[in-house]
């Protein structure tokens, strides 16, 4: 169930960029207990205290209320000043055994682009090298600390995931990535592109990497949409718009929108880039939204993004194959069965591992089709029982629909031709 929609407009105008909140504070009527906790589900709290405290709100706020929202702010400092002490002597060692590292995400947001390590709590830091890196780094850290999760197929993790299992050094949890987003993903991301472009930052005193601007406003971007479905809550967003209030002067917002296209990832980006100026006040310029979605975002599709967003759930779980053929049009549906049932090599191979090496991989196309039949059947007697439609249901369907309607940009086509073209748009849209 969603937060009261006063709960939540009131943190957004506290947390919104060039919006002083003092003034609502002293609203009569304002439940500031649930303010406070909707700060801290969404992992907000330390932030809403520093804004509160810095507009000269506290007079107007409820002694209780206040007091969780300090308390937040200083645990969260308390915590960050010891990871951060942490993250420094891991710094360290990679950098002495010459490994490259990006620092991606909270670690060098809370420095960086907060300015104050206390408002943006972080439960663990990710770590990017290249990925003929990753066993030399992950062997670095295990000599440090000791694996989270301990799995031996390691492989799996290379197939599924961006990452691998966290090690746990003290009080610091370190995940060792190699790409931003998970090889299955439906984008098509360069990274090779990202470390080319990546600049120097200074992170907890020691000398790394960071995403350049636009890198960073394409990871966070993808990260809240694509990798957590929207269900990572308000912080993702607050990360994006703070990184464009404090660098948004400097950011090549041509570049951003190429790379998005080329990326297969424009509705994506667009979509958290709308989100992130609708709810929190971010300046982003109405001519790179109309670039990364000519004609803009329908109603339904905002709202489904947006309530997924403030209930924190993945849009991608509430919604079955039987939803979303029931929002498509009889013209998408036969694409919409052509994606489920032929999927790409690495996703058979992530599905079905036996696949990986057969010589009739056709035969593995069957028992996918077998599986979407059983799935259907199954999902179809459920629908057949429910005698109420829930209106949500309706908008997350389009709202998947929606971000996957556009076909991949690569899809036929060489990638050098696609990226030379891409980058070519890019300079013209620049000059």
């Amino acid at each position: 169930m969603s937060p009261p929609r006063s709960t939540a407009d009131l943190l957004l105008l506290c947390l919104s960029d060039g919006r002083q909140p003092s003034a609502v504070s002293r609203q009569p009527s304002t439940d500031w207990n649930e303010v406070a906790n909707m700060a801290v589900r969404h992992g907000l709290a330390p932030l809403l205290f520093k804004r509160l405290k810095q507009s000269g709100a506290q007079a107007g706020i409820p002694a209780d209320a206040w007091e969780r929202l300090r308390l937040a702010y200083f645990n969260s400092a308390g915590r960050n000043k010891r990871r951060f002490r942490e993250l420094r002597t891991v710094l360290g060692c990679l950098r002495t055994a010459g490994i490259p590292v990006i620092v991606l995400k909270g670690a060098y947001l809370a420095e960086a682009v907060y300015g104050d390590i206390a408002v943006r709590p972080m439960c663990d830091v990710d770590l990017m090298v290249p990925r003929a890196e990753v066993p030399r780094t992950q062997a670095v850290l295990l000599d440090m600390g000791r694996v989270q999760r301990h799995t031996e197929d390691v492989e799996w993790w290379y197939r599924n995931e961006c990452h691998l299992p966290a090690v746990i050094i003290r009080t610091l949890a370190v995940e060792v990535h190699w790409t931003i987003i998970p090889a299955d993903a439906p984008l098509s991301i360069d990274t090779a592109g990202i470390w080319d472009r990546a600049c120097t930052a200074s992170v907890a005193g020691v000398d790394v990497l960071a995403l350049s601007l636009e890198d960073l406003l394409l990871h966070l971007c993808l990260h809240s949409a694509c990798r957590e479905g929207f269900g990572g809550g308000l912080r993702p967003y607050s990360d994006i718009a703070e990184t464009i209030r404090r660098h948004g002067g400097v950011v090549d917002w041509p570049r951003v929108a190429g790379l998005a296209r080329e990326w297969d990832a424009a509705r994506y980006v667009g979509l958290a880039l709308h989100l992130a100026k609708s709810m929190l006040g971010a300046e982003v310029p109405d001519d790179v939204l109309e670039r990364l979605v000519p004609g803009g975002i329908d109603r339904r599709i905002l709202e489904a993004a947006r309530e997924s967003v403030l209930v924190q759930t993945d849009y991608r779980h509430v919604v079955s194959f039987m939803d979303r053929w029931g929002a498509m049009s009889f013209r998408d549906k036969p694409e919409l069965l052509w994606r489920r049932v032929f999927l790409s090599f690495k996703a058979m191979v992530a599905r079905y591992a036996a696949s990986q090496g057969a010589r009739h991989l056709s035969r593995y196309y069957v028992l996918r089709l077998r599986d979407i039949i059983r799935t259907l059947a199954a999902q179809f007697m459920r629908r057949g029982r429910a005698t109420t439609r829930i209106p949500a249901q309706d908008r997350n369907a389009s709202l998947a629909n929606w971000l996957e309607s556009s076909k991949p940009v690569r899809q036929g086509k060489d990638r050098a031709k696609v990226r030379a073209e891409a980058e070519a748009k890019v300079k013209e849209e620049t000059q």
